[in-house]
């Protein structure tokens, strides 16, 4: 009876994973919209967390009956996870200070992380490498629909979006520009904001520009390898919606995983050429700086690179985030314990009794549950990237996830990025279906 059990609960595993995949780029989209007609938009904002956590047991039990536990690692990511979860419920429970609503929700974002990996862990250590590819497949395809509406929105009527239920009141900006400035749009398409777009389509470019590259890449990948030129397609489409958010960090992070992955894939070679020809990175690192020095005051510059034009009256948002990452850092540095969940990060925003923007995803997680929570979380990662790392001399998946880690870790320094619905879900889903799917090959 319970290995009939174990079926259903592993089919029934997958299925929502597939069905989180396709929704979660159009989560806040559907919200918005479908809540005119129905009502309740912040049960609609709070159903794929419900739902989420409501499969953990399931989750669980099914991982117990499949003997991942008897791995060292996914041991020690459980371990780590209980005490990062110990710390957040406690102060739910216990602080008597915090705005118990704030404490809940931040307390879901920041744990809903580890429920995704769960998820992924247990799919891929079940399912067939055509419902691996089911998924990997579905990522794409919906990336590229989300990037198409992102180059559409940039010529359409900036303010299309307010039709279907778009404001500040109700939590979403309609559309986003450079210093509050019309004439320099930034897209989001359906994602929240254009830095979490630009986020989010970062490990779906390294997909397809590997498949691209490499026929071989595109067969393990994809449920029917994609022709080339509809692969060029998408890359450019993705691309292109990419480069419209003007997200420096997104740019930066699509690069330093580029190089990541090109130097994963041939580890030998990029060390031969970068002892033999240095001088040319080093060239190039030179020659941006001086030309960034020498248009300085150029209108490319400052509105579209540094986002700091003289013309708008907005404050700097570079010093801004300087400021916002020093006082956090002064804060964490005289508080051990930390001020609790949803006093720092996109819930703070709105927390009645008030909080901070740490403009970094690290410093959040330490204001909010101290140095043991955010040693607790980086732990995890560290694990995960440690495992990517051994697995990605014979996996082209674990190779594009280490890749995009390097690129996310980086990120992770400008924004909170891990409190996007949609880049959460992408990855750390792809991190646990890939070892998943590992253990079950080994078994």
């Amino acid at each position: 009876m319970q290995e009939v059990w174990k079926s259903r609960f592993e089919k029934g595993l997958f299925w929502l994973s597939l069905a989180l995949v396709i929704y979660m780029p159009f989560h806040v989209f559907l919200s918005q919209s479908v809540s005119l007609v129905t009502g309740g938009l912040e049960v609609w904002k709070a159903a794929k967390d419900v739902i989420a956590f409501l499969s953990v047991p399931a989750i669980l039990w099914t991982a117990w009956k499949q003997n991942l536990f008897e791995n060292k690692y996914i041991r020690w990511i459980l371990y780590a996870t209980a005490l990062y979860s110990v710390l957040h419920f406690a102060y739910v429970v216990f602080d008597q200070d915090d705005d118990t609503f704030s404490a809940v929700i931040a307390t879901a974002y920041n744990l809903r992380i580890l429920v995704y990996f769960a998820l992924g862990a247990v799919v891929g250590a079940s399912i067939s490498a055509r419902k691996r590819k089911m998924i990997l497949t579905s990522i794409v395809v919906i990336a590229t629909f989300v990037s198409l509406f992102a180059v559409a929105q940039y010529f359409l009527p900036h303010d299309m979006l307010e039709s279907v239920g778009y404001s500040v009141e109700r939590g979403v900006k309609p559309m986003f520009f450079i210093d509050d400035n019309p004439d320099l749009p930034r897209v989001m398409s359906t994602l929240r904001d254009p830095n979490s777009l630009g986020a989010y389509l970062i490990l779906p470019l390294l997909m397809t520009g590997y498949a691209l590259a490499s026929r071989n890449v595109n067969k393990d990948l994809f449920i029917r390898p994609f022709r080339r030129g509809v692969l060029l397609a998408m890359v450019v489409v993705q691309f292109t919606a990419l480069f419209l958010t003007f997200s420096r960090g997104a740019l930066l992070g699509l690069i330093l995983a580029v190089v990541a992955l090109l130097s994963i894939v041939n580890r030998e070679r990029a060390g031969n050429w970068l002892k033999r020809f240095w001088y040319i990175p080093f060239a190039v690192l030179l020659l941006s700086f001086g030309s960034l020095y020498a248009l300085r005051d150029s209108s490319l510059v400052q509105d579209y690179i540094l986002h700091a034009a003289e013309t708008t009256d907005e404050a700097d948002p570079n010093q801004k985030r300087v400021t916002l990452q020093v006082d956090a850092l002064e804060s964490i540095a005289n508080d051990f314990d930390g001020k609790g969940p949803g006093t720092a990060g996109i819930v703070a925003i709105r927390n009645p009794q008030g909080g901070i923007l740490t403009e970094n995803y690290y410093l959040q997680i330490g204001y909010e549950v101290g140095w043991l929570g955010i040693i607790a979380f980086i732990f995890v990662f560290s694990i995960i990237v440690y495992r990517l790392l051994t697995a990605s001399r014979q996996s082209p998946l674990a190779s594009i996830l280490l890749s995009a880690a390097v690129a996310y870790s980086f990120y992770s320094l400008l924004i909170h990025l891990w409190s996007n619905e949609a880049v959460t879900l992408q990855w750390w889903l792809l991190v646990g279906v890939s070892l998943g799917f590992s253990l079950k090959k080994r078994r």
